[in-house]
């Protein structure tokens, strides 16, 4: 449906509660259609709600009522309860029209159900930095360069869902009633207070979890939940179908929260795949035999260039960093940089 007058009279029809069957199922087509849909029908109802309360506040009777409390008074304090009555009468007529007014909204709201949706927030690091979060529960969540959350602005009871794409470092508050679950592209995590990083670029085909204190319950794929302990380190990789599970430190895995990037004996191959993803460039071996190569080291609070000029200086190594180029979208694409074995 695309007439906007004939939608309006629909929604109307909706919020007075003259709509018929036809017409609610026409109503619930164009608000599931877009979200500039369902904003509109919701602006709407607020504006119905607040112009159209559920009850008229004349109905209410306080003088009446005035009359009827002061007859039963005793005629020798006459004088003195009268005022008081006024008063407080004066403060029900203030107070209590608009809290009934706010709580019949919010039962209509809750009995509605049929747009009842939920507000989400997303946060996104910059790449070559990190962010930290703060949950409306107080879980603190760190984001690495390249990585985005999306939660809700309010938690539901009985569900703390998030979704990350990134790298994401979280210490959950602890609320065992209302598990924390993250979902990404391959992984679903579930905990309830504890503390575990996790590598899950979208277009990485590896997702990771490190487990830092507490427990949690991962699945991978369409696998069943493995439980997890501090000191494991689960990678799963999506083309396999495999994960493979080892003990290691977990603050190598998530020092990059406090500035730092740690490589300990790692082979070259995941180390210019790590600084491709934080800085948000290709980074291409064109020598094979440095794939496997061990190496050894730890930056802190260094940029891109700072970091290969460091590679250089302690190992045989050469790069040729290609300009950006336009598509033909006219967007810039990735920087390209080629790593060469140097034979000084």
């Amino acid at each position: 449906m695309t007439d906007k007058d004939q939608i309006q009279s629909i929604i109307t029809a909706y919020l007075s509660g003259k709509a018929t069957n036809e017409e609610r199922r026409e109503l619930e087509d164009w608000v599931s259609q877009s979200s500039d849909n369902e904003r509109c029908f919701q602006e709407m109802r607020n504006i119905w709600q607040v112009m159209n309360p559920a009850f008229n506040p004349s109905e209410i009777n306080v003088f009446e009522a005035r009359k009827n409390i002061l007859a039963n008074i005793a005629a020798t304090k006459r004088n003195m309860v009268r005022r008081l009555v006024v008063y407080w009468q004066r403060a029900a007529a203030i107070l209590i029209i608009p809290l009934l007014i706010f709580c019949t909204y919010l039962y209509l709201d809750k009995d509605s159900g049929l747009y009842d949706t939920i507000e989400y927030q997303e946060v996104k690091s910059p790449h070559g930095t990190f962010s930290e979060v703060r949950l409306p529960d107080g879980t603190n969540v760190w984001l690495n360069g390249g990585s985005s959350l999306k939660y809700p602005l309010v938690f539901r009871k009985g569900e703390r869902d998030v979704y990350l794409n990134g790298e994401g470092y979280f210490e959950v508050q602890s609320d065992k009633e209302n598990p924390f679950i993250v979902k990404t592209g391959q992984v679903i995590l579930k905990a309830t207070g504890t503390a575990f990083n996790i590598e899950a670029y979208n277009k990485d085909s590896i997702t990771s979890v490190t487990m830092v204190n507490g427990k949690i319950d991962v699945a991978f794929g369409n696998s069943s939940p493995v439980a997890m302990v501090p000191g494991e380190r689960a990678s799963f990789n999506s083309l396999t179908n495999r994960c493979q599970i080892i003990k290691t430190d977990p603050y190598k895995w998530c020092a990059w929260k406090d500035g730092l990037m740690i490589f300990r004996d790692d082979p070259l191959s995941y180390v210019f795949k790590r600084l491709g993803l934080t800085f948000n460039v290709n980074i291409e071996l064109k020598d094979s035999t440095l794939a496997d190569a061990p190496y050894r080291a730890t930056f802190e609070y260094e940029s891109l260039d700072e970091i290969l000029r460091l590679l250089r200086l302690s190992a045989p190594l050469s790069f040729k960093q290609n300009k950006r180029v336009k598509d033909k979208n006219n967007t810039y694409e990735k920087q390209t940089i080629e790593v060469y074995r140097d034979k000084r």
